[in-house]
């Protein structure tokens, strides 16, 4: 696309603008069409991140595990941080992580093995992996859904050292607000993806509104960038493609984008709550097209940057809250000039995330504790509400069945998210 093109594509509506298409071949050179791949080799071989980050955003990205682990390292600017923390000292979050790693499977792929030989061995490098950040990092608090982000890193680069880069690199920069002591951050980008419905599908907006069916169907979207919605691992890394170039807060930007595309599905619901909210969080595993996703989400932005949001539904960020410090950090980086990440966030010098307040009294900690439980119950709740449906849709239950044991479910998920302030 030429600049012309571009800029004039930028001041179309949203609505009209179209995905590119671009896949196998791209340039011309002496009247001959260059193959992707070739051009993505070019892009890695001349370090050209402005060519990278095109062909990540464009088409079917970098299309193949072999290119991905050429690729990734010059996105996430790997080697940039220099390492600190101990990591003999183990972090308070290793028993969680023991528990959720067994449970992580391999996403389907015909570039690796998923016997159950090689997924033992993947989830040893998870474990590896996590608990490397947490050691590095002590001022990180491991969230349920890192470790499924994580996989597709120990997947794609099949070894412990470039995957532990690449989630550090994530963590520190990418999805550091998910990884405090609790989730309101994460809550608040939920508020701003409402704020970004109304702007671009009111009619899908006023219908959430109007059951008060909260955000919470897309939590998991955003803390593991869809992995945890998707089986397709080739689809899994075209989002990562995308993702890893853009600032933290794009994968709202896509969940609006895959609610935007499935409109008329969504407006067809059935007007009940339990209904709406359990086929909503079922969306991602619809998508076909998700080039156009990822196309729709960057115009997304671009009209309606995380500022312009913020102000428009008068929900403000905190100040070092990762997708208000991302520009500021990010271009600091430099592998030939490795930076201590105290220099980048000097709040973190105290051992303390810098989200953290700066003294919180023992009945503050508890109250947040139990605001920690409660999260974890609803996502329990939500995901028990979904597999009673489809138990249901399985043995062909009576709809009647189905509804009213989600429904149950959804219902004590609901009491909890209003004690969480997670209604839009």
């Amino acid at each position: 696309m030429s600049n012309s093109s571009q800029a004039s594509e930028q001041r179309q509506p949203q609505s009209i603008r179209h995905t590119a298409t671009d896949d196998s071949y791209g340039q011309e050179r002496y009247g001959r069409r260059i193959p992707r791949a070739k051009r993505i080799s070019q892009a890695i071989q001349n370090r050209d991140l402005t060519a990278l980050k095109q062909l990540a955003r464009t088409g079917s990205g970098f299309q193949t595990i072999r290119l991905r682990r050429r690729a990734w390292p010059l996105l996430l600017n790997f080697r940039s941080l220099l390492d600190a923390g101990d990591r003999s000292a183990a972090h308070p979050d290793e028993g969680q992580v023991a528990l959720d790693i067994p449970r992580t499977g391999l996403p389907k792929s015909v570039e690796y093995r998923t016997d159950s030989d090689a997924t033992k061995r993947r989830q040893e490098q998870l474990k590896t992996v996590v608990t490397s950040v947490l050691r590095t990092y002590p001022w990180l608090s491991y969230y349920q859904g890192f470790h499924e982000l994580t996989m597709t890193y120990v997947s794609v680069f099949g070894s412990s050292r470039p995957a532990i880069e690449a989630a550090k690199m994530t963590a520190v920069f990418l999805v550091r607000d998910s990884m405090s002591s609790d989730l309101d951050n994460v809550l608040q980008q939920l508020r701003l993806l409402y704020v970004l419905l109304k702007m671009i599908s009111p009619e899908i907006h006023d219908l959430l509104t109007e059951l008060d069916v909260p955000a919470f169907f897309a939590i998991s979207w955003v803390l593991t960038w869809f992995a945890h919605d998707l089986n397709e691992f080739s689809t899994i890394c075209r989002i990562y493609d995308f993702l890893i170039t853009m600032p933290p807060m794009q994968v709202v930007y896509m969940a609006a984008a895959v609610i935007k595309r499935s409109e008329n599905a969504v407006l067809a619901y059935e007007r009940d709550f339990a209904v709406v909210h359990t086929q909503l969080s079922k969306l991602p595993g619809s998508i076909v097209d998700w080039a156009a996703v990822i196309d729709d989400s960057y115009y997304m932005q671009i009209d309606y940057p995380p500022t312009k949001l913020q102000h428009i539904g008068k929900c403000y960020l905190p100040k070092m809250s990762a997708i208000s410090t991302y520009e500021s950090t990010w271009k600091r980086l430099d592998p030939a000039r490795p930076l201590a990440v105290e220099s980048l966030l000097p709040q973190v010098r105290n051992g303390r995330h810098p989200l953290a307040t700066a003294v919180a009294a023992s009945s503050d900690a508890a109250g947040e504790k139990r605001k920690g439980n409660r999260m974890a119950g609803v996502m329990d709740l939500t995901n028990t509400a979904q597999k009673a449906r489809n138990l249901a849709a399985e043995h062909k239950w009576s709809l009647v069945v189905a509804t009213v044991a989600s429904a149950t479910m959804l219902m004590y998920a609901w009491l909890m998210m209003q004690q969480l302030q997670l209604h839009p």
